[in-house]
């Protein structure tokens, strides 16, 4: 996107009103409209003004008799430099407290709670992701025997995130010995993490079947962390039928598609720097054609000293930005303080 040509006070309190009259209304913005809201100056002074906005590529109109709609470039000058953000209403936050009144024990429902909370908060598609710098821990296992050879190995991680696989012995097993070493390593494990595990691996050939079942666990964690780094939990695809932009049915499939295949998102989500506060990435700036007539406001929410998430939400261009970033902040607190109670 080009950098934005810096404005005088008359262009910027115009671009201004033209941004919120059309996040009000979806229509687009006349000169007339503007007059009753910008009683200083002239309708044909506002008129010069918004063709003076449009040549410098902040204002769009999209047919020859239509009045004004913010471009891409309108959108990031008015976040940059004039956007106000409302005081989160108490409202709103009585509206989240049944949501985190009483959360979840587990990491998994927690981010779902979060994901639906900011839906509703936000009246938007939102977006939670997994922290990113947590690697999971043990914090138990069992072993079943399935048929001589055949294990079921059941892990539950620091999160109560419960896990399953079955693995293959390098020779047969029974049960008795099985749990025996489940209760061996259940003290030994408590709290590492795969790296950790990986340390404990024995190379004497009499310890194969410590030696099996810990390289199976080290594999089996590592799988888990690179699925929660990558794993985009989503609610609220339905608000967008709310949205005129989404009349367009081509477009609510290829949003509603790349919202489904988490791999593209966590690609764009992936462009965040972590701490940064909140970030919004207006139209293409997000990288992702099919979104292109699309926002995405992000922030980072903590979960500990070292343990970052991502969460914000998806919606059309025409996005109250000063109204969705404080909401988004006040739920990205509200769930550090869920995950940090149970992760610590």
């Amino acid at each position: 996107m080009d950098h934005p040509v810096p404005l005088d006070s008359r262009k910027q309190q115009i671009l201004k009103a033209v941004v919120a009259d059309y996040t009000r209304t979806g229509v687009p913005v006349g000169s007339q409209a503007l007059a009753v809201h910008l009683a200083t100056w002239s309708s044909a002074t506002i008129r010069n003004e918004l063709a003076m906005l449009s040549e410098i590529g902040y204002l769009i109109q999209p047919h020859t008799s239509a009045g004004r709609v913010p471009s891409d470039l309108g959108y990031r000058y008015y976040v940059d430099f004039l956007m106000d953000e409302e005081e989160l209403p108490a409202g709103v936050r009585r509206q989240m407290d049944p949501y985190f009144g009483s959360m979840p024990s587990g990491l998994e429902e927690i981010l779902e709670t979060a994901a639906t909370a900011l839906a509703v908060a936000t009246d938007s598609v939102s977006l939670v992701t997994g922290p990113r710098s947590l690697g999971s821990k043990m914090k138990h296992l069992d072993l079943v025997s399935l048929e001589p050879g055949h294990v079921l190995l059941i892990l539950v991680l620091e999160g109560n995130i419960v896990r399953q696989h079955s693995l293959t012995l390098s020779s047969a097993s029974d049960q008795p010995a099985l749990s025996l070493l489940a209760a061996t390593l259940n003290q030994d494990l408590a709290g590492l993490t795969a790296d950790a595990v990986e340390l404990l691996i024995p190379t004497a050939t009499a310890q194969w079947l410590r030696r099996d079942v810990l390289q199976e666990i080290v594999t089996f964690m590592r799988s888990v962390d690179a699925q929660q780094d990558t794993l985009v939990l989503h609610d609220g695809v339905r608000n967008l039928l709310r949205q005129p932009e989404f009349g367009d049915v081509d477009l609510l499939q290829q949003v509603i598609a790349v919202v489904e295949e988490e791999r593209a998102l966590a690609a764009a989500i992936a462009q965040l720097q972590l701490g940064r506060g909140v970030q919004i990435m207006i139209g293409r700036e997000n990288g992702l054609v099919e979104l292109s007539r699309c926002s995405l406001v992000m922030t980072t929410y903590r979960a500990g000293e070292d343990r970052r998430g991502t969460m914000g939400v998806l919606g059309p261009t025409r996005m109250p930005y000063g109204q969705v970033a404080p909401r988004l902040r006040y739920v990205a607190q509200r769930v550090g303080r869920a995950l940090e109670r149970v992760l610590s």
